[in-house]
């Protein structure tokens, strides 16, 4: 009976040193890890990407985006934006050209275009779509 006690006494300990070792396991998070998540290690002047946004309070939000917008699709010579919608990750811009009746397919996709690079131009994290009224 003694050394049965003693062996079951050996096997717990064995087995409960085996589950200290956590942060040798491929996999495993503690909770500092999870903490930390978010953080950048490594510091960096410019942005990672130019669809992400890193400065919270009148540098960017959704007013802001729609004036830029506004401002640089109104940049292109006979442009007047009628509307600008925001959406998640989308926008649409609804502009009116001047002499837009006399345009012919081609040239409104050309228009559409121009129009969504400059928008692109001024806030790159949006998909664009561009609308010819």
């Amino acid at each position: 009976m003694r050394r049965f006690l003693l062996m079951a006494g050996i096997a717990v300990f064995l087995l409960s040193a085996c589950g200290l070792q956590g942060e040798k396991y491929q996999g495993m998070t503690s909770r500092d890890d999870v903490e930390n998540m978010g953080y950048n290690n490594e510091v960096t002047r410019g942005q990672e990407s130019p669809r992400s946004m890193n400065k919270v309070g009148d540098t960017w939000g959704l007013k802001q985006d729609r004036q830029m917008i506004k401002e640089a699709a109104q940049q292109l010579p006979g442009v007047e934006v009628k509307r600008v919608t925001l959406e998640a990750n989308q926008v649409w811009v609804t502009a009116h050209i001047e002499g837009d009746e006399d345009l012919s397919k081609e040239e409104k996709e050309e228009w559409k275009a121009q129009i969504q690079e400059a928008v692109y131009q001024a806030v790159p994290r949006y998909d664009i779509h561009v609308k010819i009224k």
